[in-house]
């Protein structure tokens, strides 16, 4: 998603193939629109979009405020149901990976001289600590800590991924809110989007009624509930 700034629209280009990635996708990325358009009389023009640690909120929360529409892209064969659950649980399971990546770019930046064998032990040392359950078997390039290179934003957007965790933090708080009443959380969704880079990320997400993911227990609900979701 981009924008055409002279005609003050979003732009989406988007490739299908007819996996459940293609929805998530396009309802990521339609976030991204959504919140251009509202912010679209925003000025500075520089206020469309906001600062990196906050854009992905209107981008992961709208894949979750879809939600109710899912049996429009998978029918009413049950298949929207299974996607839900298969959306949450790898949500939930990204959190400590996304953790884990930013963690170790912190490792890597604090010892620029280290040898690609040190490097991999770093990863199996956040590996240990995020993704304790992890076993590759025999893939033999894995095990040995080389992981962490499949990431391409550790080699193209330093230090960006623990974006993704924070506004995930704060997109699954929008789950929780809008299966007790879609239709406001749509309404302060929409407020979040039209504020646009206006305010830093802490002014936010307090906007929105949301708990900022720094503080402790910020989950707890969500956790609640996703459980309850996915054992029912």
């Amino acid at each position: 998603c981009s924008d055409i700034g002279q005609h003050r629209v979003p732009f989406i280009f988007a490739n299908f193939n007819g996996t459940k990635g293609d929805v998530e996708v396009f309802t990521h990325e339609m976030g991204h629109a959504y919140q251009c358009y509202m912010s679209r009389d925003a000025f500075p023009i520089d206020t469309w979009w906001p600062t990196a640690e906050a854009a992905e909120i209107h981008s992961m929360g709208l894949e979750y405020l879809t939600w109710p529409h899912m049996e429009l892209f998978f029918g009413e064969d049950g298949e929207a149901d299974r996607f839900r659950r298969i959306h949450l649980s790898d949500a939930l399971m990204f959190l400590p990976y996304g953790v884990a990546v930013d963690h170790f770019q912190h490792l890597v930046y604090a010892n620029p001289s280290a040898t690609p064998s040190e490097r991999h032990a770093m990863w199996q040392e956040v590996e240990e600590l995020y993704l304790p359950g992890r076993d590759y078997g025999d893939l033999e390039r894995c095990a040995m800590g080389a992981f962490w290179q499949r990431q391409p934003h550790i080699y193209k957007y330093p230090f960006y991924y623990i974006d993704y965790t924070l506004a995930l933090a704060c997109a699954l708080q929008f789950w929780v809110l809008s299966r007790k009443d879609l239709e406001s959380t749509m309404k302060v969704y929409g407020d979040l989007c039209r504020l646009g880079g206006s305010a830093p990320f802490q002014e936010l997400v307090a906007s929105a009624g949301l708990r900022s993911p720094f503080d402790a227990g910020c989950l707890e609900e969500v956790v609640r509930q996703a459980r309850a979701f996915l054992d029912a």
